[in-house]
C-alpha cells in the first residue's frame, strides 16, 4: 500500500521516543534503500541529514497534510 502522495515517510515519530520512519516507498524501495539507510544513520548520530537533504521526506508532512507532489511519476 502507497502513502498519501506516494513517498517515502523519513524521520522520528512526533510522540514516540526512539522510533523512527523510513517507509512508503511505493516501487522505488530498492533503488532508494542504500541512501535511506544511509540518511536514517545520520539522523541517529547527528540528528540531522548531512549528506543529503530529505527534509521534504519527514513525517511532519503526513502531520500536516502537505503531500509532496512528484511531476514525473507515472501512474
Amino acid at each position: 500500500m502507497n502513502t498519501f502522495d506516494h513517498n517515502a515517510i523519513l524521520g522520528p515519530h512526533p510522540s514516540l521516543e526512539n522510533f523512527l520512519f523510513m517507509n512508503g516507498f511505493s516501487g522505488h524501495g530498492m533503488q532508494q534503500a542504500p541512501v535511506i539507510g544511509r540518511a536514517i544513520a545520520e539522523l541517529i548520530l547527528h540528528d540531522r541529514f548531512a549528506t543529503l537533504d530529505l527534509s521534504e521526506l519527514l513525517f511532519a508532512r503526513i502531520a500536516e497534510n502537505r503531500p509532496l507532489r512528484e511531476a514525473n511519476v507515472i501512474g
